[in-house]
């Protein structure tokens, strides 16, 4: 098993990247759900904007630049938004106390 080391922050990644898929899909049949389809496109671009967010904030808490992460944008992210996840999800390296006397 591969450790992770933001293991909440991807799990609601999954979740929305799962989420996204199913709003796609009943964007696509919308005929079978019987709503509107601009109510499926609404609901998939606000969880897809949701998911790009989250995803630079984890891409930056494990250690990547932006850069690396959206070359070709058009459109920048908010980042004070990418701020906030990043704060909420951070958690700072443990430094046994074995180890404090040496630096």
């Amino acid at each position: 098993m591969k450790y992770t080391k933001y293991p909440e922050l991807k799990a609601e990644l999954k979740v929305l990247a799962k989420e996204i898929r199913q709003l796609k899909y009943k964007r696509d049949h919308w005929w079978e759900f019987g709503n509107d389809q601009s109510e499926f496109m609404w609901k998939a671009s606000r969880k897809g904007w949701l998911f790009r967010h989250r995803h630079i904030a984890y891409c930056l808490l494990r250690g990547r630049s932006y850069e690396e992460i959206e070359r070709y944008c058009r459109e920048a992210p908010d980042f004070k938004i990418i701020e906030k996840i990043r704060a909420d999800h951070y958690v700072p390296e443990v430094v046994h106390s074995c180890a404090q006397g040496s630096l």
